[in-house]
């Protein structure tokens, strides 16, 4: 079987309430989701994280970024990123990165943008709506 290594590959790309690394290297992903709901703008939603696997890279040292922004705007709500070592480049790769803080300015659809250097390897999008207050 050849090490055939071309085109980085996303496995997976999730919000969730919590992203845990176990002593026995295991990722836990807690309470995954799509939407925000909050009552008011802008807003500010407790801690979460997003779990991020990718394959197929070449070995060695990769910078990577995660970034969140509002779809029409543009607004940039994330910007995070780091770097990860990859022995063998078959073998796939899992970041959990915690978001403690990021301010959402108004309603609507965001999109999350990975990047393995300068290249986006995925996305995906993020709602936060409104609530309806009782009538």
């Amino acid at each position: 079987m050849s090490n055939n290594v071309g085109e980085p590959v996303l496995l997976a790309l999730v919000f969730a309430d919590r992203v845990i690394s176990e002593d026995n290297g295991k990722k836990g992903i807690i309470g995954t989701f799509t939407k925000f709901f909050t009552g008011q703008f802008p807003v500010v939603f407790p801690p979460w994280g997003i779990y991020v696997c990718v394959t197929n890279l070449s070995p060695g040292d990769h910078e990577f970024s995660l970034e969140l922004e509002h779809a029409d705007s543009g607004e940039k709500v994330i910007g995070v990123g780091g770097n990860i070592r990859v022995n063998n480049g078959s073998e796939p790769v899992e970041i959990g990165i915690p978001i403690p803080h990021a301010v959402f300015p108004k309603e609507g659809r965001y999109i999350l943008l990975f990047k393995v250097g300068k290249e986006i390897v995925g996305s995906r999008p993020l709602w936060v709506d409104k609530l309806n207050p009782p009538a």
